[in-house]
């Protein structure tokens, strides 16, 4: 049986790791992107597959996760949940994932953390998942998959606490540099829709996440985080940039 993937994938390191376990698995039947700012309500029976995605954001999933996925519904779905982290720390992230697949009617049967490239500072966890991470994720694959044929499966416990770790947004948005020629990309992939359709050198920081979207597939390579910004968060990976961390997975 074919799965639905639910996913939120800014800057694309997600999306490739939730399709492997999905093909591992039988393959991808439906998506559902998370980042779609005019997404639809949805809805999840209770034989269906799904498998859902996210990255952490400073320990937590990203509030437009949450905000999102009050869209989608589930009759007692079992699922499958996913976090992917650049290598500091995923902290309190699966255990909301999963809280809120719960709250939405949902069944958590097993659950990953897995290391990717940081969104930030790819020197860190760089090239990450790696072939090794892929033959680990096929294993998790299989050992999921037989969890859906225990109709009498109980939410997987994983780690975290609650309440969850405070989290707030660095204030700062991506900055464009002379290189941009205007093509509008980043405006239509932009998740929160934070900016400007008519200057896309301008970005609404009240409405950006800061999910690194634009930088990573502006095609001119236009866009970047502040210099300041940059360095200061390279400082605060740097104690973990040389660490391998291994993935985590829950039955």
């Amino acid at each position: 049986m074919r799965f639905s993937i639910v996913f939120f994938s800014a800057a694309g390191h997600t999306l490739k790791v939730i399709r492997h376990v999905a093909e591992q698995m039988g393959g991808v039947d439906r998506t559902v992107d998370l980042s779609d700012p005019f997404l639809k309500e949805c809805t999840f029976g209770k034989d269906e597959r799904v498998i859902i995605a996210c990255p952490v954001y400073g320990g937590r999933i990203p509030g437009l996760v949450v905000e999102r996925l009050r869209k989608v519904t589930f009759e007692s779905t079992r699922v499958i949940t996913l976090v992917t982290y650049g290598n500091r720390a995923y902290e309190d992230a699966l255990l909301e994932l999963n809280d809120t697949i719960l709250v939405r009617g949902g069944i958590p049967i097993a659950s990953a953390a897995v290391v990717t490239q940081h969104s930030m500072v790819p020197t860190v966890a760089a090239n990450r998942p790696t072939e090794i991470d892929f033959q680990n994720l096929s294993v998790f694959a299989r050992f999921a998959l037989q969890k859906y044929d225990d109709m009498h499966a109980v939410p997987v416990e994983v780690p975290g606490n609650r309440p969850y770790r405070a989290w707030s947004k660095m204030p700062v948005t991506p900055v464009v540099s002379g290189k941009c020629v205007r093509c509008g990309m980043c405006i239509q992939r932009c998740p929160t829709m934070a900016i400007w359709i008519t200057d896309p050198k301008k970005t609404d920081p009240s409405k950006c996440i800061l999910c690194m979207r634009c930088v990573a597939m502006c095609p001119q390579g236009a866009r970047s985080l502040p210099p300041a910004a940059q360095q200061a968060i390279e400082k605060k990976l740097a104690p973990v940039a040389k660490l391998t961390r291994e993935n985590e997975f829950f039955f």
